[in-house]
């Protein structure tokens, strides 16, 4: 990857834990809103991605898209007030590795419509802030950055 996108900021993950920046495991880029402002100490992260670099999706596969729009449909609304913020994790402009849903208590994870994707992993941290859920139903991604973010 090369330089970062407006709105885009880099997240490792190594299977395990989340940690900010590219050390420490398989890099991603996520939404920049979820790692500015205060953190939500003890946030319950779904990482539905994979640490080995062949766990890639093209962002405009259409099992891609569908997770993205059960997400807008029904996921995000049934978190309700206990969802901190959600994003994708993008491998570059087009390549889709995964996406984290974060919550403020326990979640009914076998249901996120993201571990379709890819296998999801709970991790606690605080590296995560509230970010509004997007009003949907914007699917399309802007300037390479991951999902929901960006703008044009």
């Amino acid at each position: 990857m090369g330089d970062l996108p407006d709105g885009a900021a880099y997240l490792a993950f190594d299977g395990d834990e989340l940690r900010p920046g590219t050390a420490g495991g398989r890099r991603f880029m996520v939404d920049a809103r979820c790692l500015e402002g205060t953190p939500v100490d003890g946030a319950y992260a779904h990482v539905c991605a994979l640490p080995a670099d062949t766990a890639v999706v093209a962002f405009d596969q259409p099992e891609v898209q569908q997770v993205r729009r059960d997400a807008l449909a029904w996921w995000i609304p049934m978190l309700g007030d206990a969802l901190v913020c959600l994003t994708t994790l993008a491998l570059d402009e087009s390549h889709y590795g995964g996406a984290i849903t974060v919550t403020r208590e326990p979640a009914p994870w076998s249901e996120d419509p993201f571990a379709r994707m890819f296998p999801g992993t709970v991790v606690r941290t605080d590296l995560f802030c509230e970010v509004l859920p997007p009003p949907g139903p914007v699917l399309e991604r802007y300037a390479g950055v991951a999902w929901p973010g960006g703008s044009f």
